[in-house]
């Protein structure tokens, strides 16, 4: 289903930003088939909680900025679903700007970056673009990719074989106990819509 298909797209990315952390609560809503039993679409809701307690800076001195200081806290929304195409982008707002990584996002070579400007609405932008490896001709007379920037995966291969040339077992750019609170997300998303349980073999 769409869990195990395309929800681990935005989880990742959120896990990214909240440095590996679990969530603290999760509120799922989606569409499951009622005769296949496959999830079809979701919706999910995380909440992480703060790793400090800085107070607020809201005395005359400081003119910068007067908002709560929540180290580490966020709330995050992902959605995905196999009944349409989605935009496929990652927003991260922040009290400073916002950046958006835009489309396709399982390889991603665009981030718009908008810092926050005095007046409202008002920004600084700027655009970062990572392009792929241009495809080979043999790639190219084979009928060139399923899934747009596929080649874009050959820096992914290329960190699995430094980390097996290096002798290590994870990779320091997404660790195992990163793998495994995206599984715990993914199976407490799975609980929450109904999907019934894989068979056990």
């Amino acid at each position: 289903g769409a869990s195990y298909l395309v929800a681990p797209y935005p989880i990742a990315a959120v896990t990214l930003f909240f440095g590996g952390a679990a969530p603290d609560q999760i509120k799922a809503v989606g569409q499951v088939d009622k005769t296949t039993g496959v999830d079809l679409q979701g919706n999910m809701t995380v909440r992480f909680p703060p790793t400090g307690d800085t107070a607020p800076a809201v005395d005359d001195a400081n003119t910068d900025e007067n908002t709560p200081k929540l180290p580490g806290a966020g709330v995050a929304t992902l959605s995905f679903g196999m009944l349409g195409e989605s935009k496929e982008e990652t927003c991260v707002i922040g009290t400073k700007g916002r950046l958006t990584i835009e489309a396709p996002g399982h390889c991603p070579t665009r981030l718009h970056v908008a810092i926050k400007a005095s007046g409202r609405g008002q920004s600084i932008d700027e655009v970062y673009e990572y392009p792929v490896p241009a495809d080979t001709d043999e790639i190219q007379q084979a009928g060139g990719y399923f899934y747009p920037n596929s080649a874009g995966f050959a820096y992914e291969a290329a960190a699995v074989a430094r980390c097996i040339a290096a002798g290590k077992t994870e990779a320091p750019q997404f660790t195992l106990n990163e793998t495994m609170v995206n599984m715990q997300m993914i199976e407490e998303l799975r609980n929450q819509l109904g999907v019934k349980p894989l068979p056990r073999s």
